[in-house]
């Protein structure tokens, strides 16, 4: 309100206030138990301050109402210029903390800081008190963009609050993040792209853009080539461990002759070909597993990039099912167990290998 010439004692009371629903549906607002206010001349006040200046009163809840604020008004010093007397009332309520943030390691790099800190962040043109609990290395979305440059994360609605204590406006929301329930994905998605405000794409659906990732020329190069490259090991594996054991039956030909010389059933030594070549084979599977596995989670996350070449945040997950882990170590085994199986059950001349034997 404009200042009068001299002072006056003004009184705001609110009786009864409704809100009223997207339904039309008006519903009358009560005062909660232990509801108080605090009123306080804003800084937007003329002569705030002053001895002439404007003065805030006791705030209270009337019997029956919502709210009772008494204040001066504050005297104009000055005809020349307008003079506006500025009260603001809000709910009591304790003094805030400062705000809960997360910062990634460039932001702490940057700004000098750590985790426990309090730094001062400066948000709608009022400055926020925030305590830094926790330190990433980096945040999804425009905290990350360029690369490389720090991002603070607080709650949005805490913030609002805190802005509101101040007299500033609230911030806006820019976007909103939707988790629709099992299977009425398709639907919330079409209903939003349906509305007449919104353009449909500004709504982003998580599966289209991993569709979309996962298509990307750039990234399916690299992904085609270790997965050509994972056959052709496995072949090469298979191939080697069978060679391999064929070669070690065949030196130990004359070892065997001598057995069945002896009476050892054919399956008995097929049996403990397979009982030796196995326990090799499982030594190496292990071996190579543990091998191929640091170097899965090593490479792949080096080679996957974003449509900008840049690395994606979130990282990636590199995930390997064990279904088809398991299906390629079998298959690779399978080969050189089939290799020595056939070659110890093959009917051969012990008199023969004997008589080779004897002439060396």
């Amino acid at each position: 309100m404009d200042q009068p010439p001299v002072p006056h004692r003004q009184r705001l009371a609110v009786d009864a206030a409704r809100a009223v629903t997207t339904d039309g549906t008006a519903h009358r607002l009560t005062a909660p138990r232990g509801l108080a206010w605090t009123g306080r001349i804003t800084d937007r006040s003329a002569s705030a301050g002053t001895p002439a200046g404007p003065r805030a009163g006791r705030a209270e809840v009337p019997d029956g109402g919502l709210l009772a604020q008494t204040y001066d008004s504050g005297a104009r010093q000055d005809a020349w210029t307008a003079a506006v007397t500025t009260v603001r009332i809000t709910a009591a309520h304790p003094a805030r903390p400062p705000l809960a943030a997360v910062a990634t390691d460039a932001f702490l790099r940057a700004s000098g800081s750590r985790a426990g800190a309090v730094v001062d962040v400066t948000v709608n043109g009022q400055a926020l008190k925030a305590r830094i609990v926790r330190a990433v290395r980096a945040l999804p979305g425009p905290a990350d963009e360029p690369v490389g440059s720090g991002g603070l994360l607080v709650d949005f609605g805490a913030v609002n609050e805190a802005l509101s204590d101040l007299g500033a406006g609230p911030l806006d929301a820019a976007e909103w993040w939707l988790r629709p329930r099992p299977g009425a994905t398709a639907p919330v998605v079409a209903a939003l792209r349906a509305r007449p405000d919104l353009e449909p794409g500004q709504v982003l659906v998580r599966d289209e853009i991993a569709r979309e990732l996962h298509d990307d020329p750039l990234g399916r190069g690299p992904r085609t080539a270790l997965a050509a490259a994972a056959a052709v090991a496995v072949a090469l594996a298979a191939t080697g461990f069978a060679v391999g054991a064929a070669g070690a039956v065949r030196e130990r030909a004359r070892e065997f002759a001598v057995l069945r010389a002896l009476g050892a059933p054919r399956p008995q030594l097929a049996r403990m070909i397979a009982a030796e070549q196995g326990v090799l084979i499982v030594l190496a599977l292990a071996v190579g597993t543990a091998l191929g596995t640091v170097l899965t989670r090593a490479v792949v996350p080096l080679v996957v990039l974003t449509q900008q070449a840049g690395r994606p945040v979130p990282p990636v997950l590199v995930e390997l099912p064990a279904g088809q882990v398991g299906g390629l170590l079998a298959a690779v085994a399978a080969v050189p167990l089939l290799v020595v199986a056939a070659v110890g059950l093959r009917r051969g001349d012990p008199v023969r290998a004997l008589r080779g034997q004897g002439e060396r």
